[in-house]
Order: structure tokens, then sequence, then C-alpha cells
């Protein structure tokens, strides 16, 4: 459950892609380093708590190409593993190797939804990991400076319907450095709420609740995109025909990336 709910990813395809401009593209390694940990208070129903905690860690190839209106993005998974606890198994990890995502990075820094070129099982279950990995990148933000975004993302297959409503504010907190090199360090606040319905093996299940948590990252004066971490925390509940009372469910997801040299 724990992938569905924080690993919403967007349905549908990009409508238009810019034309190509002839300036070479640019490319940048990331590592990925994510930890989630879920618990379920079952006790109403008889089945005491259940927790789940499990780490992740990717490395990413991306590449961006100049455009009309911003750049094309292209993410490719280099590898991904989880730890001995992942309920993901290693043969879908191993199978994600090669796949390739595409986005587009406007003029302001906003990356649009990840698309998978592909739509292979271990493509679309791994894409919920890279959900997060690159936050909004302005080119020559200044110290100070402030934002919000509001970010829906929903997931509709046959009986599973979810939708995640985020709100982030920004805010270009410092001058500082990461791995030597000058950047803005910019702060983040995140609220959010979740609601819909997911198959489970004991019925059709309904799933709400909120959620907030709170991040910093890095960023050049030109736009380029050094890392950060983040974590969220999330408070929510489970009902169905199988329990007399909604179960609480508490999620902890932390983030953390780093740009390769």
């Amino acid at each position: 459950m724990a992938s569905h709910i924080f690993g919403l990813a967007a349905v549908g395809a990009l409508a238009l892609v810019p034309a190509v401009t002839g300036d070479a593209p640019v490319t940048v390694r990331y590592r990925l380093d994510q930890t989630l940990t879920q618990e379920i208070d079952a006790s109403a129903s008889g089945k005491g708590k259940q927790s789940i905690s499990f780490s992740t860690t990717g490395f990413l190839t991306l590449t961006l190409t100049d455009s009309t209106g911003g750049k094309v993005v292209k993410v490719v998974v280099d590898s991904m593993r989880g730890d001995s606890t992942s309920p993901v198994p290693p043969a879908v990890f191993d199978s994600a190797g090669g796949a390739e995502y595409h986005a587009f990075l406007n003029s302001s820094g906003k990356l649009s939804e990840l698309e998978p070129v592909s739509s292979s099982t271990a493509t679309q279950q791994v894409q919920g990991f890279l959900t997060d990995f690159f936050p909004w990148v302005k080119a020559g933000v200044k110290v100070g400076e402030a934002w919000a975004d509001t970010i829906s993302r929903s997931t509709v297959a046959g009986a599973d319907t979810v939708l995640v409503r985020r709100i982030v504010s920004y805010k270009a907190a410092a001058k500082d450095k990461r791995d030597n090199q000058k950047a803005i360090r910019v702060t983040t606040d995140y609220s959010s709420t979740v609601a819909g319905t997911q198959p489970t093996p004991n019925g059709p299940a309904r799933v709400e609740g909120s959620g907030k948590g709170s991040g910093t990252y890095f960023i050049t004066s030109d736009g380029r995109y050094l890392g950060g971490e983040w974590e969220l925390h999330s408070a929510l509940s489970i009902s169905g025909a199988f329990t007399d009372q909604p179960l609480p469910i508490t999620i902890t997801q932390t983030t953390k990336v780093t740009a390769l040299k």
C-alpha cells in the first residue's frame, strides 16, 4: 500500500513535445536514497499493529536538452536496489534497469510529470520512487524570494482510484555551498491530503487522511540542481467491510538526493 499512497504517478502522456534547439544536451547523474516506514493499527479488527520499514537506493542519469520554452528531460534508471525488507522483489528492480522516462522543464524551472517511455510492469512499479526527486529549480533565484505550488497526482486503474493533493511552499533561505559549489539553499514546507479507494485481499478499501513535511535543497545561480533532503509524515485511515471502524495508518518517508561527479 505504501507504494500506492506515496508513489502516485499521474496518468496520461505529454500532449506536445516542444521543438529541440541545436544546443548540446547536459547530462547529470544522481543518487537517490529513500526510506519508508508504515504502521497500520489493526487493533480494532483484532490483528494488532502491523508495520513495515524498508530502504531503496537508485542511480539515475538525467539529460536536459534545450528546447522552445524550456528543456526536454530524459531520466534513465541506471540501477535500483531495495534492502532485505523491501516489498518490491529484487527481480523487479533488476528489470527496471535502463527504464526511461520523459518530462519537460519549463522556463521557470518546474518539471512536468515523468512519463515512462515503455509500459512494462517494472517501469510502472519503480516510477513511484522517482516522483519527488527533482524539485522546482528557479534559475537566478534571489535570497528571500518565496513561491508556492499545488500538485495533484492520481491513480486510476480499475478499482484503484486515489488522489493526492499537495501544497508546497518554497523559500530561497540563504547563500550556501554544496559539494564546494556556490549555491542557494531553498527550504520547503509541505501539506497534503489523500483520498480514494484501493483493492485489498479483504475487499475494497477507502483511504483518506493528511500529511505534512519539510526539506532543503540546493541550486546554483544558473538553475543546476545539486541535490537535497526532505521528510514527509502522513496520518491516514483505511476503512471497508473488513473492519468495524477505520484503521489508523502512519507513514514516514525520507528522501535524499546527491548529485554525482
